[in-house]
């Protein structure tokens, strides 16, 4: 056996426990003091050739560059065959883009220890550095093998295969990444350009909504957002949800493809999402409702407009001799009808529905259904004239600030809030309906803070003339 074949011994006890030290210190950023323990070692045993080869990163690490490649140099002469020495010498060469000298170290390192995937990475960068993509691609497939659910390699293998034109392999390396680490956006914005490339336009548009979806109206949405609308500028969804980050071009309201995406995707967790809010909407208002009918008595045409899953459908359904359900997305609608309490359900958009009935309903709530419109006259103007002689408007809106001439605002969750002030000369202007009561209300938690909200009952007059 030569010396460069001999075996590598690793440290005894006790200084193996110190090396342990030095190594935590490190990761906890405590680098003076890792390099003090490391010398201190070395001043028992000159000769440690794994505390030398990590004394060497540690100096990389302070920016001793030098220093660094010398004492990992000399651990290499020490213990020919320890193969992370030859990886950190690599690493320090590599970030001196000294890339021949580093390849040669880390393919080294990989002949010493053929199962270490992290040297298979690194010789993987060295060589796309070099444009040596092809190689690049051969050894991180070779990393990919040995850690099958490392999302990090799979990515740095379909970014090289993009690059080489490669798409359909490329696709599915990234495919795997994304499965392994959901949150990375390079990943995401990759994947999508590629599918988007290839003409699979719809599974692009899946991904990246699917992901917006999942991060709400956390700030590391922007990135996919901003790549999502320069992919399909045309597309509705994404649009709104951009106009409520950069507050450009208000919307009136929120587009049908956008609160179908939305609430599609939403329909599974619908319930669970906000019961954990301690949503209580749908139970304010009936209750609100509930004063001004008195006891139920199923005599009434009742509308349950936007109604969602159906959380407002069984509290409607003691006032109802029938009970109407309609929302945009199938999906929730599809929800509500497994609960049982409706006698029809419709999926359609809610002010062409509500026009197409004048005067049929004694009693139309919408529950949170409003917050997906900014200016609320076409849709209250319609319900004024499906109520029947008599009948109630029963409704919730999200609370805006109180600030001279704001009438609503679009808020970066893509829903819209309210004034008081701007609800009451609205309902005034249908000149139909008769606004009795707007409650403050608190319609649930997010981020343990309170969302304030307004239920709103106002009645179509038994005639014309009591409208006030």
């Amino acid at each position: 056996m030569s010396s460069d074949d001999a075996p590598f011994n690793p440290a005894p006890a006790p200084l193996g426990a110190w090396l342990m030290q030095a190594r935590d210190w490190r990761s906890k950023g405590n680098l003076i003091e890792a390099q003090a323990l490391c010398q201190r070692i070395l001043a028992i045993q000159p000769g440690h050739a794994e505390t030398l080869t990590f004394l060497g990163t540690l100096l990389q690490q302070r920016g001793q560059w030098v220093q660094a490649e010398q004492t990992i140099r000399q651990a290499i002469r020490i213990a020919p065959a320890h193969a992370a020495a030859h990886a950190s010498l690599g690493a320090v060469l590599a970030a001196q883009q000294r890339l021949p000298e580093a390849i040669t170290a880390f393919t080294q390192a990989i002949r010493l220890q053929p199962q270490d995937a992290t040297a298979y990475v690194a010789l993987g960068k060295a060589f796309q550095a070099l444009d040596r993509l092809p190689e690049a691609v051969a050894v991180w497939r070779q990393a990919g093998a040995l850690r099958p659910t490392d999302a990090q390699i799979h990515y740095l293998l379909g970014a090289a295969l993009a690059e080489l034109g490669r798409d359909e392999e490329a696709m599915t390396a990234l495919q795997a990444a994304h499965e392994g680490n959901p949150a990375h956006d390079p990943t995401l914005i990759l994947l999508t350009t590629l599918l988007h490339r290839c003409g699979r336009i719809e599974d692009a548009r899946n991904l990246i909504g699917a992901a917006v979806f999942r991060r709400g109206g956390a700030k590391q949405t922007l990135n996919l957002l901003q790549h999502w609308g320069t992919l399909m500028p045309d597309d509705l969804a994404t649009q709104h949800r951009l106009a409520a980050w950069f507050g450009q071009e208000t919307p009136m309201r929120a587009s049908d493809a956008y609160v179908t995406d939305l609430f599609d995707r939403y329909a599974n967790s619908f319930d669970h999402d906000l019961g954990r809010l301690d949503y209580r909407a749908p139970e304010l208002l009936t209750e609100a409702v509930a004063t001004v009918l008195g006891p139920p008595a199923r005599t009434l045409e009742v509308l349950d407009a936007g109604c969602g899953t159906g959380l407002c459908g069984l509290r409607l359904r003691p006032y109802a001799q029938r009970l109407i359900g309609v929302d945009l997305s199938p999906a929730m609608v599809e929800k509500a009808r497994e609960r049982g309490c409706y006698d029809e359900l419709v999926v359609a958009e809610l002010t062409a529905f509500l026009n197409e009935w004048p005067g049929r309903y004694g009693l139309i709530t919408l529950v949170d259904t409003l917050v997906y419109f900014g200016d609320l006259a076409p849709v209250l103007t319609a319900a004024a004239h499906a109520l029947q002689a008599g009948g109630w408007l029963a409704f919730t809106v999200e609370q805006a600030p109180d600030e001279p001439e704001l009438t609503f605002r679009l808020n970066q969750s893509g829903r819209y809030s309210h004034t008081a002030d701007y609800v009451q000369r609205t309902l005034a202007a249908t000149g139909l309906l008769a606004p009795c009561r707007i409650t403050s209300i608190i319609l649930r938690q997010e981020e343990n803070t309170p969302v304030n909200g307004y239920a709103v009952l106002a009645q179509h007059p038994e005639n014309q003339d009591s409208v006030a």
